[in-house]
């Protein structure tokens, strides 16, 4: 078999769209776009076959029925579980780790320990954090450098009282994919279960759960090209057997008496209530589109992609790479030197290119590492050489639109200057002919802000704002004057667009203007996100405020 990306995109119709036909979608990590196959499944459940499964003899019962067991035979031989009984279907890899988290440490007992790493998805931290406090057990990470775990040095860590290990099989923020079978040495010897969250890693390797030893492995399917509201957990029998269920009610129990319930066998004990049959449906059809597929030659693709993202990226002097492409699943994780990630992510989109910026539910890594807000580039098999391209491209045009002039590093220099909004035309702002190049002279506004330490105080934080933003008022001869900064160029443009108008401006002259009519005729509210435009209103409430304040101290 071969793999080609063009054949392997035209499957998915959300790329066939007008409106899509210049996307560059980059946020696979997030999610992934869904083929004709699994969007046709879900539909045909609905038309052909829609009913409740296990609790009625019908026909559409009985089709339905024979659905979802066919579809956890598809599980067990995508992951290599020795019986579809060890599959138990879930909304997702989250739910499956609450799951776990809760069944698991149920039976421990105090200062028992649970093994995790700092570049864990919250899913798989916060359910152990709120199981430690319930059962009063002890959390411990493996060690790490700068937020990156070891997993070599996992065994520094383990002791007779580790219960659980639960680790990533790929990192979501960084795309690190772990030497499984490293771990699974330092974990054989001990009395601990072991916890694959392989929510990342489904979508980029074929998943053999014999061969990585593991005790359990947890994944989405719409990281995969599945739909969303399905995911899988296998667990090896003997310890599902074992494990108490997590919800109650239909489904999952046989008998129901006044005092006590008898619980169905595996898997329907973890699986009360209606199960979602038509992401099960879904999930069955991207099992099947997967297994046509040569995923070796799809995860090479992938590789190639990637590895050249990373090489442009390190010969870059304008971003600093916080991922690496040595051992990584498909993710290229930096930040711009000039700007911010946010504003980068909105020079991207203007572009039709999406990606995603924060901290991707990865909070311990990124302030271990001093970079909580990255942007996220990340791979699937449908993206292409020239997707690469053309981020590159935008990449390099972002740069050169703010990287700063002699004269501008001259002024930023300067101390005890004040930013000249008298360069700014709202004349000119608003007669660009269109969004972009209103959005740009936005932009070029923001480089009318300079750099102002003296100004970066907790106290004159302004809150509200997607980006940080500090801003001062003082009050001269019955005139108010601001000085603003920020670490966004959107939000220094914004900030400037509020100066031009109420800077130096007396009380009076302030209170009779209408910003947020202003806001709305330049386009802002319709065509910037609701986080720019709340920054906008949070810095314009703030401003107002303090003029208010002179005023009642008088």
């Amino acid at each position: 078999m071969s793999f080609s990306a063009e054949a392997f995109k035209r499957q998915f119709p959300l790329f066939a769209q007008g409106e899509n036909a210049r996307l560059v979608y980059l946020d696979n990590a997030a999610t992934t776009q869904k083929p004709l196959s699994v969007i046709n499944a879900v539909r045909d459940y609905y038309m052909h076959s829609s009913a409740n499964t296990h609790r009625s003899s019908h026909r559409l019962a009985r089709k339905a029925t024979e659905m979802v067991e066919r579809v956890r035979g598809q599980a067990a031989e995508f992951v290599n579980a020795a019986s579809p009984n060890e599959m138990v279907f879930c909304r997702g890899a989250t739910e499956a780790l609450n799951l776990l988290a809760h069944c698991l440490c149920s039976g421990l007992a105090p200062g028992d320990e649970i093994v995790i790493s700092t570049a864990e998805h919250h899913a798989n931290i916060v359910p152990w954090q709120m199981a430690a406090e319930r059962y009063q057990l002890t959390l411990r990470f493996v060690p790490d450098t700068a937020g990156v775990p070891r997993f070599d040095q996992l065994s520094t860590v383990l002791n007779e009282r580790t219960r659980v290990v639960s680790l990533t099989g790929g990192a979501n923020a960084i795309g690190l994919r772990p030497d499984l079978a490293q771990v699974r040495r330092q974990v054989q010897h001990t009395r601990s279960v072991w916890i694959v969250d392989g929510a990342q890693l489904a979508a980029h390797e074929v998943v053999d759960v014999q061969k990585i030893g593991c005790d359990f492995f947890v994944c989405s399917a719409h990281k995969f090209y599945g739909p969303t509201g399905i995911g899988l957990l296998y667990g090896r029998e003997a310890l599902l057997e074992a494990m108490p269920p997590w919800l109650g009610g239909g489904e999952m129990i046989t008998e129901v008496g006044l005092q006590t319930s008898r619980y169905a066998g595996l898997p329907h004990k973890f699986e009360a209530g209606t199960s979602p049959l038509a992401a099960i449906a879904g999930l069955g059809a991207v099992l099947a589109f997967l297994a046509r597929q040569d995923r070796g030659a799809m995860a090479a693709h992938e590789q190639k992609l990637v590895h050249r993202l990373h090489r442009a990226l390190e010969a870059s002097p304008d971003f600093h790479l916080v991922s690496q492409a040595r051992n990584n699943l498909g993710i290229a994780a930096f930040v711009p030197v000039q700007g911010s990630a946010a504003d980068l992510m909105h020079w991207l989109d203007e572009r039709d290119i999406a990606v995603r910026v924060g901290h991707h539910c990865a909070q311990l890594l990124g302030r271990a590492g001093s970079n909580p807000v990255t942007v996220r580039a990340s791979v699937a098999a449908y993206n292409t050489d020239s997707d690469i391209r053309t981020l590159l491209q935008a990449l390099e045009a972002y740069c050169d639109f703010h990287r700063p002039t002699a004269g501008q590093l001259q002024r930023e220099s300067g101390s005890g200057q004040r930013d000249d909004l008298t360069r700014l035309s709202l004349a000119h702002l608003a007669s660009q002919r269109n969004w972009q190049d209103r959005y740009r002279e936005l932009l070029r506004w923001g480089k009318v802000i300079r750099h102002k330490p003296e100004v970066r105080r907790r106290e004159n934080l302004v809150q509200g704002c997607e980006s940080q933003a500090w801003l001062v008022h003082r009050q001269e001869g019955g005139r108010h004057f601001f000085e603003l900064d920020s670490d966004s160029r959107v939000v220094k443009g914004l900030g400037a667009l509020l100066l031009s108008q109420i800077d130096g401006r007396t009380a009076g002259e302030i209170g009779a203007l209408d910003l947020p009519r202003l806001f709305e005729e330049l386009g802002l509210g319709k065509h910037l996100s609701q986080s720019r435009s709340n920054g906008f209103y949070a810095l314009m409430r703030w401003a107002l405020q303090q003029v208010e304040a002179s005023l009642a101290q008088k």
